[in-house]
């Protein structure tokens, strides 16, 4: 049944192409000129053209995708390497700040313990009262002493004047 399909020109067991007739001789003896493309098949390439410059744009489609997938995923890259970048700078920054801290820390505590060996103001306000109570300037030295003790020697007249001797 197949063959006569394809012996009439009728359907193709291969799908719904139909197989073009043999060409047929006509009453004289000669050749009938070729018949134009039937309806039928250009229907079918007209949608074979459609479909071919769909199938071209949606490549096209595809590849300006690819294209930009491929900028996005650079831009991407650049930004994470960037990044990342800014990270260890920042992680080295918030390093060195830590150090900072810690030797601050360190000269606070040093300042801390320096102002407690200092005198507190009750121990300056008592000092004060001893300095004011002994009122030391009004002590002398060894040579006032001599001279002191010389005066009163010579004015009670024990002491010889021509020697520095006592008697």
């Amino acid at each position: 049944m197949a063959e006569e399909a394809l012996a009439l020109g009728g359907p193709s067991p291969y799908g719904s192409i139909p197989v073009p007739p043999e060409p047929r001789k006509g009453l004289f003896g000669g050749s009938k000129p070729a018949p134009g493309p039937s309806p039928e098949m250009m229907g079918m390439t007209e949608q074979l053209n459609g479909i071919a410059a769909r199938i071209r744009v949606s490549e096209e489609r595809f590849n300006e995708l690819r294209k930009k997938m491929n900028f996005i995923e650079q831009n991407m890259l650049a930004n994470h390497k960037k990044l990342l970048g800014e990270l260890k700078s920042s992680n080295e920054e918030i390093d060195e700040t830590r150090h900072k801290l810690a030797e601050v820390e360190d000269r606070v505590i040093t300042i801390i313990k320096e102002l407690r060996l200092t005198a507190r103001k009750t121990d300056m306000d008592v000092m004060r009262r001893y300095i004011e109570f002994w009122d030391p300037v009004k002590f002398v030295n060894g040579d006032q002493v001599e001279k002191i003790v010389k005066e009163i020697l010579e004015e009670q007249g024990l002491l010889i004047k021509d020697s520095d001797q006592n008697i």
